[in-house]
C-alpha cells in the first residue's frame, strides 16, 4: 500500500532541511451479504443469520436496515456486537423483506442487499377420521393444507395414489376428493399427503 511517512529532504553547501508527511490511504467500503445469493430462503419458526462481510479502511461502521427502515428491536432481529452478523431467533412472515446491510467510513458508503422470502412448512387440518355412507352414495374427502408456497396434495389409497377418473373427483388444488356412486371396493384407508 501507499500508506507510510514520506520525507522531502533539500541539501545545499550550508546544509539541509527537511519536511515529512504522514500518508493514510483511506478505501471506502466493499460489502458482501451472505455468499451473493439472492433471495434467501427461511423456513418459518427456524432461526436465521445473515452475515455481512465488509472491507475498507478505516474499517467500516455497519447498520441493517430492512425495507428502507433502519432495523428496530420491534423488528425481533438482534445486530451482533461488531455488526457482521444479523440473527433472526424465530423466523416469522413479518421477517419477510428486503434487507440491507449498508457499510460507511471516511472514505464512503456502500450497500449489499438480500430479499428474504419466508416459508412455511405444510400443516394439515385434522377433520373426521371415519367416514361411513350408503353404497351409490358421494363419499366427500377433504384435505385442508396450508402451507407457503402452497403444497403439492397427494391421495392414496392404502399404498395406491389415487388420479381423477371414472367415478372419482379430484379438485383443483387436491384438497377435495370426491368418490361418486361408491361400491364396496371403495372402503378402505384414504390418506392425503
Amino acid at each position: 500500500t501507499d500508506t507510510g511517512l514520506y520525507t522531502c529532504t533539500a541539501t545545499n553547501a550550508a546544509g539541509n532541511a527537511s519536511l515529512s508527511y504522514s500518508l493514510h490511504v483511506q478505501a471506502p467500503p466493499q460489502l458482501l451479504i451472505g455468499d451473493g445469493e439472492s433471495p434467501l430462503t427461511a423456513v418459518a419458526n427456524d432461526s436465521l443469520r445473515i452475515h455481512c462481510r465488509a472491507m475498507g479502511i478505516p474499517t467500516p461502521r455497519i447498520q441493517w436496515l430492512k425495507d428502507g427502515h433502519p432495523l428496530g428491536k420491534q423488528d425481533g432481529a438482534v445486530v451482533s456486537e461488531d455488526g457482521r452478523t444479523l440473527l433472526i431467533a424465530r423466523v416469522g412472515l413479518g421477517h419477510e423483506g428486503l434487507y440491507i446491510c449498508q457499510g460507511s467510513n471516511w472514505a464512503g458508503v456502500a450497500q449489499a442487499e438480500v430479499q428474504v422470502l419466508v416459508q412455511v412448512p405444510p400443516n394439515i387440518e385434522p377433520s373426521a377420521v371415519e367416514l361411513d355412507i350408503l353404497e351409490n352414495g358421494t363419499a366427500s374427502l377433504q384435505c385442508l393444507a396450508s402451507g407457503l408456497p402452497a403444497p403439492d396434495i397427494t391421495w392414496y389409497k392404502g399404498h395406491e395414489q389415487l388420479l381423477a377418473g371414472p367415478g372419482r373427483t379430484l379438485s383443483r388444488d387436491g384438497k377435495h376428493l370426491e368418490i361418486h356412486r361408491a361400491q364396496l371396493s371403495d372402503a378402505g384407508s384414504y390418506r392425503c399427503v
